[in-house]
């Protein structure tokens, strides 16, 4: 049978030695299933899988008709019971650095983040966010990098920080930058999409997927981004 949990708005103490008041219940308000679905108190079974996965990718064309396309893969998954994170970037051929960024939340300190400042005509700027129950695809000409790694591309214009609280890269456009990552301060965690342009006909296009699965994490998507990024604690972030 299927119940349902009754929200009450008002409280009512009934008289010594009467029967009890059914007036509390005139206001009431029956929680739906997709409420009830967010509420806390879930359990999962021991051994339950447990998946987590984020995809970022950055496609750009500048002025100069150069054409780029960027990207980072971060997939964290229960195995034996034990936490394990799987890292890759899309640049089979950059290397170390000691050259590293810092996202700038401008005061945010939870959820999603996403800015588009522009200077000049004949742009195009986009940032989009999926998110859904699923899994990820492995990240195309991916190479894994370990965690406390900031790595620089081959042409020098995109740092992937896998250091710090910073899990991202930041591209240097000719009159601009695009930038991608996921952060974590003082027990919130938080996705940022920034883009900046100044000049003309460029485009830039910031992709993050979120993919979630092997748990009941319920159906409002909007607490599932503070909720997973903050389990990244467990590897030192």
């Amino acid at each position: 049978m299927k119940l349902s949990m009754m929200l009450l708005l008002t409280i009512a103490s009934p008289a010594i030695a009467s029967s009890p008041s059914l007036t509390v219940f005139q206001h009431s308000q029956v929680l739906t299933d997709f409420e009830l679905d967010s509420m806390k108190g879930k359990y999962t079974n021991n051994g339950q899988d447990y998946y987590f996965g984020l995809q970022m990718q950055t496609q750009f064309i500048q002025d100069n008709g150069v054409q780029q396309q960027v990207g980072m893969q971060i997939e964290v998954s229960q195995v034996n019971n034990l936490p394990s994170i799987n890292i890759t970037v899309s640049d089979p051929h950059a290397v170390d650095s000691q050259q590293d960024f810092q996202l700038d939340s401008l005061g945010q300190s939870a959820g999603l983040q996403q800015r588009i400042q522009i200077a000049g005509s004949d742009n195009l700027a986009v940032n989009e966010l999926d998110m859904a129950q699923g899994r990820l695809t492995p990240l195309p000409l991916g190479v894994q990098v370990s965690v406390g790694t900031t790595l620089v591309s081959q042409n020098g214009n995109t740092t992937f920080s896998v250091n710090g609280n910073t899990l991202g890269y930041q591209v240097e456009l000719a009159s601009g930058s695009a930038t991608q990552g996921m952060s974590y301060q003082n027990g919130n965690g938080q996705l940022v999409q920034s883009i900046f342009i100044d000049g003309l006909s460029h485009g830039v296009i910031n992709q993050s997927t979120l993919r979630y699965d092997g748990m009941p994490v319920g159906p409002i998507e909007s607490n599932i981004l503070g909720r997973q990024i903050s389990d990244l604690t467990a590897f030192g972030f």
